[in-house]
Parts: C-alpha cells; structure tokens; sequence
C-alpha cells in the first residue's frame, strides 16, 4: 500500500514537472515570436513615404507610389493585428496541455512574420527605386545639357567640316533638344518612370548624332577633296603617260575615272541626307578602285625601263642561242658519219631550233609594238622573264649534249685500247698454257675460250663499222670484261690443277710397289690426265690415295707449289718494275 502511494507521489511529481517545463517553454516561443515582430517596428516606412510625397510625384511613378502605399497600409491594418493574434493564440495554448496546437500556432504566427517582413522588404525596394530614378535623371539632366550645348558649339563652329550634312545635322539635334525637354518637364513634374522611357530614346539619338558629327568630316574630307584630287592626277598621269606612247592592260582608265566621279556626286547627296554607313562603304570601293589605277600606273611607268633595257640583251641572248644551236648541228651532222646517235640527238637539236624561232618571233613582235607606240610594258616584261628562263634552259641542254656528243671519239679509242687489251690477254692465256706442255684441253674449257675469241671478233667486226653505235659496244665490253674475268679464273684453276696432278703423281710413284691401291689410284689418275684432260678429277683421285697413305702429304705439296708461284708473281713485278 506505501509502494503504490509512493508511485503515485512520483507519477503526479513528473505530470507537474512536465506541465511546468511545457508552459516554460510556451512562454519562450510566444516571446521569440514577440521579439521578431519588434524587428519589423524597426523599418521606419512612414518617414520614407512622407519623403517620398514630398518628390510631387505624378503620372506612372504617382500610380507606383500609390501601389506602394496601398500595400504599406495592408500591412499596418492586416498583417500586423494578425501577427498580435498569433501571439496571444500561442501564449494561451502554454496555459493547457495541448502541444501540437500551439506548436501549430507558433508556426503560423512565424509565418505571418516572414510574408510581414518580405512586403516590408518589397515596399522598401520599390520606394529605394523612386528615389534612385529621381536622383539618376537629375544627374543625366546635367550630362546632357553639358552634352547638348558642346554638340551645338560644334556644330557652329564646324559646319563647314560637315557640308551638305549640316542642315539635317541642325535638324537632327533640334529634334533631340525637344526630346530633352520632354524629359526635363517629366523629370521635374514627379514622373521618373514615363522619364525613364524618354531618356532611353534620349540617349539612343543622341549617340547616333555624335558618332554622326565624329564620322562625317573625315567622309566629307575624302569625296569633296582628297578623292578628287587624287582622281584629277590620275587622269593626268594618264594623259601624259598616253602621249609618251605608254598602253595599259584592258584600259578602263576613262570609264574607271567618270564612273568615280559620278560615284562622288552620288555620295555628296547620301551625305546630305546622312546615309553615313551606305557613304562609309561606297569610300571603301572608291579607295580600292583609285588605289588599283595608281598600281596600274605605277607598274606601267616601273615596267619600262625595265624592258628597255633587256630588249637589247635579250636579242644578243637569242642571237647567241641559235649560233651555239648551229655550231652543234654542225659538230652532229659530222658526228653521225661516224656513229650511231642514239639519244634523239638530231631531233633534240631540231627541237631546239623550232623553241628558239618561236621565242624569236614573240620577241621581234613586241620590239615592234614599241616601235608603233602598242606595247604594254608590264605585260612584255613578263613576257622576257620568261624568254630569259626558256633560252637559259636552251642553252643548259644545249650544252649537256655537246657536253655527251664529244666524248664519243674518247668513247672510241678507249674502247679499240680496251679491244687491244683483250686480243693480248687472250694471247697471254694461250702462251701459259702452252708453255706447260699439257696433253690437251678439255671440251668445256675450249668452248669458254671460244666463245671470248668470238666477242672479241664480234667487238672488233662493230668496232670496224662506217658508223660506230658505242651504246652497243659500250655493253659489248662489259659483256666481254666478265666473261674475261671468269675465263681468267678457269684458267687458272686449270693451270693449279694440271702441275699439281703432274707433282703428285710423281710422289706417289714411290710407293706403287709396295702398295697396291696407291698404284691403282695411279694409273687411274694418269688416265684422267693423259686421256680425258679432266686435271681436276686425277688430281682429286691421287691426292685422296696419299693422303690415306700419309696424312699431310698433299698439303705440304699444295703449300709449296702455291707459294713458289707466289715468289715467281713477286719476282716478276719486280723485273718489270726494273
């Protein structure tokens, strides 16, 4: 029975503890929500809608202000009662235990707040934007009364820098002067948003007559006097070239000038009327066209000096050309009695002849155009660059086959030395051969040897020809040279071969008594060598057969058979070098 009276003791205990926290805690909110209400007290709108009445405002910006007030006083009248009531809705939710509804209510209550001072904020902005626009077009009501009597003391004291465009410049800044006084009597009636609009349209037509007034002088400069001027010289220029019998290509030199002086005319009046942008661009082209006549002139007048003074050279050049042309059909002609000209020699000399005939006559036409007073000097100075480069190129290849037709005869004798050379080497392999008594050649042997006797025949039978064809005979010598080389080498081995067989039989006899393969392999190699003449199979058999009698004997007689006739080929060169 204590238990339970203690637990309620300590249930009815906490109830109040929490009551009590719960109200505290009511008691905080309903005071934060108190507290951010004072903070909108602190935005002092009154004052500024009573500075704001004093701008006199009207039309548009009077209808702002208006607004503004309207919603100022929404807030006075409605919002803030509403904001008290959440107030005391919330302090007297803290006095029961309901939590969520006076959660609810704060939440509402700090809601109302926040849109309370958003429309405060709002308000705020808008009256900041009245005085700001107010504040800007008095300032710009100073800028450009500065601006506009600056343009007018320029416009009277340059007028004639302008031209034909000054009335209309006049006219122009008149019209923004109205305008200006538009703004000035909206500016100062109370009206910054209908100013607003008409500084716009103030500043756009105001930028436009400047850049006016800056561009136009330059215009005026170039069509009224720069551009006739330089057209009146051109014209001279071209008269006076014209009489000093100087010609232009495709002249439009007088169709050029009028159409730029009409040209002139026509953008004289687009001035007046202020079309500067159409002006701008028809200078541009004018420029470009009297820029093209100067080049024309200038090119013509540099050109002929020029021409003059390579006319000359250039008839030498030709002249020279197509004697060095005759002088090599001469040594040609004579050449091909001889020989066989191959390379389209003749045809190239021809070819020539015809290049230089044809450079010729373009050359003679235009010295002529200059004497009749016709010629174009730019065009004819072209005309002997290219001449220049064609007879170099003439004379280049003129050169290269002089340069090839004279070494024919060098060709000739060095071939009938190399023909010599060969008949003599020939002899030499017939006398070394026939000097060791051999028993006779084999088949195989005698046809290679043979067959060099007959290039050299066939070499000496074309060497002997009314007209030599060298290309021919140039490869008849490498033919032969080869052919030579490797009939050398058979001869050779033929030669080694033969004394080595010979020498090694005669060893080898020294034991065909005492041993019967040895004898054997003898008499077969002597067979081979007597009977077939086939030296490098006896002196294979034999050589095989001693070995195997006596390792290194064949050696010891190779080496000293090679390296005596090494000692025989020394002591030669030394004799012949005595």
């Amino acid at each position: 029975m204590l238990t339970l009276l203690i637990g309620i003791i300590v249930v009815v205990g906490a109830c109040y503890l929490g009551f009590v926290f719960y109200q505290r805690r009511t008691i905080k909110m309903a005071t934060s929500i108190y507290e951010n209400k004072r903070d909108l007290n602190k935005i002092p709108l009154d004052d500024e809608f009573a500075l704001a009445k004093k701008m006199n405002l009207t039309g548009e910006s009077h209808k702002k202000y208006d607004q503004l007030y309207n919603k100022y006083q929404h807030y006075k009248n409605q919002m803030l009662p509403s904001i008290d009531e959440g107030i005391e809705a919330v302090k007297e939710d803290g006095k029961g235990i309901n939590f969520l509804k006076t959660k609810s209510d704060w939440q509402a209550a700090n809601k109302a707040i926040s849109d309370a001072d958003s429309t405060l904020k709002d308000i705020q902005a808008g009256l900041a934007q009245l005085y700001d626009l107010n504040k800007q077009h008095k300032l710009a009501l100073d800028e450009l009364d500065k601006k506009y009597k600056r343009l007018r003391e320029d416009i009277l004291n340059k007028n004639q820098s302008f031209g034909p465009s000054i009335d209309n410049l006049e006219k122009m800044l008149s019209d923004i002067e109205g305008t200006f006084d538009e703004f000035t009597q909206l500016t100062k009636s109370g009206d910054p948003n209908s100013a607003e609009e008409v500084l716009s349209d103030l500043n756009t037509a105001t930028d436009k007559l400047e850049s006016y007034m800056d561009r136009i002088p330059k215009l005026y400069e170039l069509i009224s006097k720069e551009f006739v001027e330089q057209v009146d010289e051109i014209e001279s220029g071209y008269n006076e070239l014209k009489q000093k019998q100087y010609n232009f290509p495709n002249d439009q030199f007088v169709k050029t000038i009028k159409g730029i002086r009409d040209q002139l005319k026509v953008n004289t009046k687009k001035l007046e009327n202020l079309e500067i942008d159409s002006v701008e661009k028809a200078t541009q082209n004018i420029a470009d066209r009297i820029d093209q006549m100067y080049d024309a002139i200038d090119k013509e007048f540099k050109a002929r000096p020029d021409v003059e003074k390579h006319t000359k050279v250039i008839g030498e050049y030709i002249d020279h050309v197509r004697k060095q042309n005759g002088d090599l059909q001469l040594r040609l002609e004579t050449l091909n009695k001889s020989y066989v000209l191959n390379h389209q020699e003749i045809e190239n000399n021809h070819q020539y002849d015809q290049q230089i005939s044809t450079i010729e006559k373009k050359y003679q036409n235009e010295v002529q155009q200059m004497k009749d007073g016709e010629a174009v000097f730019s065009t004819i100075q072209t005309d002997q660059k290219q001449m220049m480069k064609d007879l170099s190129q003439i004379e280049s290849e003129q050169k290269a086959l002089f340069q090839a037709a004279i070494k024919l005869p060098k060709q000739e004798n060095a071939a009938r030395s190399a023909l010599a050379g060969f008949d003599l080497e020939m002899r030499n392999k017939k006398r070394r051969i026939d000097n060791h008594n051999l028993p006779g050649l084999s088949d195989a042997y005698q046809d290679a040897f043979a067959a060099v006797i007959r290039e050299i025949n066939h070499l000496d039978n074309a060497m002997n020809q009314p007209q030599i064809d060298m290309d021919d005979i140039s490869k008849q010598l490498i033919i032969i040279q080869s052919d030579m080389d490797t009939l050398e080498e058979k001869t050779s081995q033929l030669i080694d071969d033969a004394v080595l067989a010979e020498q090694t039989i005669q060893y080898a006899n020294r034991f065909i008594s005492t041993n019967s393969e040895i004898a054997a392999a003898s008499k077969t190699a002597q067979m081979y060598f007597d009977q077939k003449y086939d030296y490098e199979q006896s002196l294979s058999i034999i050589s095989k057969a001693l070995e195997k009698q006596s390792s290194g004997v064949f050696t010891k007689i190779k080496d000293d058979y090679f390296n005596s006739k090494k000692r025989s080929k020394s002591d030669n060169v030394v004799e012949e070098d005595q």
